[in-house]
């Protein structure tokens, strides 16, 4: 079974398995926005394990939202695959990142 957790501590959130088409639905994406909602969040993707568009959607989400809430996210560890898909995308400089 493909699944996605994730725990949230100190404007820290850490996420582990698959953010795809068969994780990311609405009750998903609701209660990611409204957890990180009015806060500055760092988001560690170190142990996701695939990702597809709608992961890549579900992050550009994620920045829309920040912005619209004049907040800061910042992405730790991004995986490869999400790399290289936001470049084909021409949306990598939009993701805010932090080496």
């Amino acid at each position: 079974m493909t699944t996605i957790t994730w725990t949230y501590e100190n404007n820290s959130a850490f996420f582990k398995g698959e953010l795809s088409m068969r994780t990311i639905d609405v009750a998903f994406e609701k209660k990611t926005v409204s957890t990180f909602h009015n806060k500055n969040v760092v988001v560690d993707l170190v142990d996701v394990t695939k990702i597809d568009t709608a992961g890549l959607a579900w992050i550009l989400r994620l920045v829309e939202e920040a912005k619209k809430t004049k907040t800061e996210i910042i992405f730790h560890n991004l995986p490869q695959d999400l790399l290289k898909l936001a470049k084909l995308s021409a949306v990598d400089l939009f993701i805010p990142t932090k080496i």
